[in-house]
């Protein structure tokens, strides 16, 4: 037993030790949702009344600031680059029984509809809960990835600061932006859009019967998205299935898609918004839920 203590705690030491340079452990394959969890570990959130959720125009257009200024209540962003509402279904299953929210806020676009669900978020959501609350560097055993991984990930993730609420904003020079980015067409719908309608009301049935206000927020796209008539009549479909799930399930539905108020300056690509624009939507949207939340 000496023997075997005296050969496995270097190793430990070893990955302590990078844990604590910021290398760290790979869990899911989403580096913005592991570091996400991280920061909810090291601040020691328990206790979430006011749950936001989203992919990455969750994670910018909420201007954190102004919601907490606005509501008297924990609120944390879970929101993570790239979540499709199948990823959304299974990780607020986790969420809600953890953090008991009063209220969850899924902040919404066309790019959460159009990809397959990833599995890779099982692998937080089955972990034990004392691994992810106090130890997440047994994540380096129980998710194994090689140095060379730890050290890519580290070195080529997108510079991103955090709030102390899980925001973050955007603030990119309109000479930097990315042409590419700026007049992209995704095609929509997608063959896994349908199962993402199916993840949506499975969503929203969920919280209704743990007795959550589901809020579901559409956010603004840019003007020339839908230029075309047939493109118009997509995006007015997709508006009015998801509408009509959320208030099946007694939720509400909330479309802040208004290319008056969102004009093309206020983006940095077709789907979101530069930090002055997130501040406009989000004053926008806390005038609306002062509507609804007690």
């Amino acid at each position: 037993m000496f023997k075997t203590l005296l050969f496995v705690m270097p190793v430990f030491v070893f990955f302590e030790v990078l844990f604590r340079l910021g290398f760290a452990p790979i869990v899911t394959n989403s580096t913005l949702f592991d570091i996400k969890m991280l920061a909810v570990q090291k601040h020691h959130i328990k206790n979430v009344k006011l749950l936001a959720m989203g992919s990455s125009v969750g994670l910018y257009e909420l201007d954190s600031k102004t919601i907490v200024q606005n509501f008297n209540m924990p609120y944390y962003n879970f929101s993570s680059w790239g979540l499709q509402i199948t990823d959304t279904r299974l990780l607020l299953s986790s969420f809600v029984k953890k953090y008991h929210p009063k209220y969850v806020l899924l902040c919404s676009s066309i790019g959460e509809f159009v990809g397959p669900q990833n599995d890779t978020y099982l692998n937080f959501i089955n972990a034990n809960d004392f691994i992810k609350d106090k130890l997440p560097e047994l994540f380096y055993f129980t998710n194994y990835s090689s140095i060379h991984q730890l050290v890519y990930r580290k070195f080529n993730t997108y510079p991103l600061a955090l709030d102390n609420w899980g925001g973050a904003s955007l603030s990119v020079k309109q000479k930097n932006i990315n042409r590419e980015k700026w007049n992209e067409h995704d095609i929509f719908p997608t063959k896994y859009t349908p199962a993402n309608y199916i993840a949506l009301d499975s969503l929203a049935s969920l919280l209704k019967r743990e007795h959550v206000k589901f809020v579901f927020i559409q956010v603004p796209i840019k003007k020339s998205y839908s230029n075309t008539d047939q493109s118009k009549q997509i995006i007015q479909v997709h508006f009015d299935k998801c509408k009509s799930i959320v208030e099946a399930h007694d939720g509400t539905y909330l479309n802040y898609y208004n290319t008056t108020v969102f004009t093309d300056s206020l983006f940095i690509d077709q789907y979101h918004l530069q930090a002055e624009g997130a501040v406009i939507l989000t004053k926008e949207i806390v005038a609306d839920l002062e509507k609804i939340i007690k």
